[in-house]
């Protein structure tokens, strides 16, 4: 249970490059930490779920494939399904997409009788332009929500923009529901319908500052001498002496208080699915109240703090306006990064030179983390049935995973020495998408993985923190005129507040303006939607 949790905007604001880690054992479906039994290949498996995986093993161990249909001969055409994903901070070409979506064919029309239009979008443009496209009526028949803003899981639901799956599953992808724990479905069921698939990975939500150690060496520090934003802010004041041109820190994500659910300075908080609420629950059993999570004294301790970042020259001055990922521009010295400690090793490999790693706070498992990144079908889509089964071999098939996410061996990646995974960075396609989609417990661990002693199928899922409002999100059609213009509100402020740029007096004008734009009247109807969920439990 977390010690503090907080709802807020910052659940989705983690960069979505190489998530990989991946694990299982997710709580139970009552929102506790449900019991594991080991599996054949050595992970954990989730009681009543099912042969977990289907057989199917991480860590390179192998794993079987799904459906039984290799050998299948189709009666009827093969239908189109307009797969789209992102560029998650590597590098691509027309020609590298391309040959990936050729052998993806072979796979799929073999085994699902379904041809795959696989269209690979860079970050920025997957978040302006994918949730347009869907309202637009554009054929997107398979997508993975962004973990940010318009294309991110909850304001696609509540804009009625994903599909419910519940039939679709049942009868196009019943291998999938036998991988995929029950419990991490409680996170995207509204009213009994499921709208979306979580990525089914290790949810472990810790936030690490990371650095580049050659640059922490040469100012006379260690990883192990890091033990909060403290010890930081004195790293910065060295390193930054050094090389005063170079960024500090530096954000793809327009915001530097925190990600996924984790507050700099140690606070945790839970999401509720919003970015203006916040319940803060001192203890255990203490009421839940909504607040907006703007006016709490955790957040504005951590904008105390990044304002003087912003005034003594650390803070990167285009942290506001940038889309792409930090970890690759040699002018930025350090960056903030939530998840599992796979996602944190992975920076190694963006960074291009070794990198620091330090766990400055312990993670809540919330709501927004189990659906900041998910597989769902929109209400754009023309084939729904064959984007479900191209949806179940994403959670079972591992040639699929292997190839989508790396590529082909010896041209996208190789393998190392100690067995794992290394990606040719630059290459016609790296795009570092292995943790954004479908079961990463079927691909294989990565150098850094192994080298770090990073064991996906050994974590212990049920010693994490989840949030006791697990499950809970806020619907917003009875409060959609304030959310639309608290949404405005905060789009004009919120990232120079977050990055630094604003001082006293233009924070405040932030507060006023929240609450002329209907706050109180949306929080009321948190608190009312709150209450009614909590005496369901």
């Amino acid at each position: 249970m977390c010690k503090k949790w907080l709802g807020a905007v910052m659940a989705c604001t983690l960069l979505a490059g190489s998530l990989t880690a991946c694990g299982n054992n997710i709580e139970g479906a009552d929102g506790s930490p449900g019991e594991e039994r080991q599996t054949e290949a050595g992970g954990n498996e989730d009681p009543g779920d099912g042969e977990n995986g289907s057989g199917a093993a991480g860590n390179g161990e192998g794993g079987s494939q799904t459906g039984g249909n290799e050998d299948m001969e189709w009666d009827e055409d093969p239908v189109d399904v307009n797969w789209y994903i992102w560029n998650a901070g590597g590098t691509c070409t027309e020609a590298g997409v391309a040959a990936v979506e050729e052998a993806l064919n072979e796979i799929t029309l073999k085994k699902i009788n379904v041809h795959v239009n696989l269209e690979v979008l860079e970050m920025g443009s997957y978040l302006s332009q994918m949730p347009m496209q869907v309202s637009a009526g554009d054929k997107i028949d398979l997508i993975t929500t962004f973990p940010a803003a318009s294309g991110s899981y909850t304001p696609m639901v509540n804009n009625g923009q994903l599909l419910p799956l519940n039939d679709l599953l049942a009868e196009n992808a019943p291998e999938m529901l036998e991988t995929v724990p029950e419990s991490l479905f409680q996170a995207t069921t509204v009213n009994g319908n499921i709208y979306a698939v979580p990525v089914y990975t290790d949810q472990t939500n810790d936030l690490y500052w990371n650095c580049r150690e050659s640059l922490l060496t040469e100012a006379g520090f260690k990883a192990e001498d890091i033990k909060d934003y403290e010890d930081v802010t004195k790293v910065f004041a060295a390193v930054y002496e050094k090389h005063p041109d170079m960024k500090m820190i530096s954000t793809g994500a327009q915001n530097l208080v925190g990600s996924a659910g984790v507050l700099f300075t140690g606070a945790t908080f839970d999401t509720l699915g919003t970015d203006i609420a916040a319940v803060m629950v001192e203890n255990e059993g203490e009421e839940a109240k909504a607040v907006c999570i703007y006016e709490t004294q955790e957040y504005k301790d951590c904008i105390a703090v990044l304002n003087e970042w912003y005034k003594a020259g650390y803070i990167d001055k285009d942290a506001t306006i940038r889309e792409d990922d930090p970890t690759s521009d040699k002018n930025v010295f350090s960056w903030f990064l939530a998840g599992n400690n796979g996602r944190t090793l992975s920076g190694d490999i963006l960074a291009g030179e070794p990198v620091a790693h330090v766990k400055l706070a312990e993670g809540c498992v919330t709501t927004g983390v189990e659906t900041i990144l998910t597989m769902a079908i929109p209400t754009s889509a023309t084939e729904p049935e064959a984007a479900a089964k191209v949806m179940n071999l994403c959670y079972t098939d591992p040639e699929l995973k292997l190839l989508v996410s790396y590529g082909f061996e010896g041209e996208n990646y190789e393998i190392a020495e100690n067995g794992g995974i290394r990606v040719i960075t630059g290459s016609n396609y790296a795009i570092n998408a292995v943790g954004i989609f479908g079961n990463v417990f079927l691909a294989p661990a990565t150098v850094e993985n192994i080298d770090q002693g990073y064991d996906m199928t050994k974590i212990d899922q049920s010693t994490l923190n989840y949030s006791p409002l697990l499950g809970f999100f806020v619907q917003t059609d009875a409060i959609s005129t304030e959310v639309a213009q608290l949404s405005t509100v905060t789009e004009e402020y919120k990232k120079a507040i977050e990055c630094g740029m604003s001082d006293e007096a233009t924070y405040q004008e932030f507060l006023d303006k929240l609450k002329d734009s209907g706050l109180e009247k949306y929080l009321e109807e948190v608190q009312r939607q709150l209450n009614e969920w909590l005496a369901q439990q």
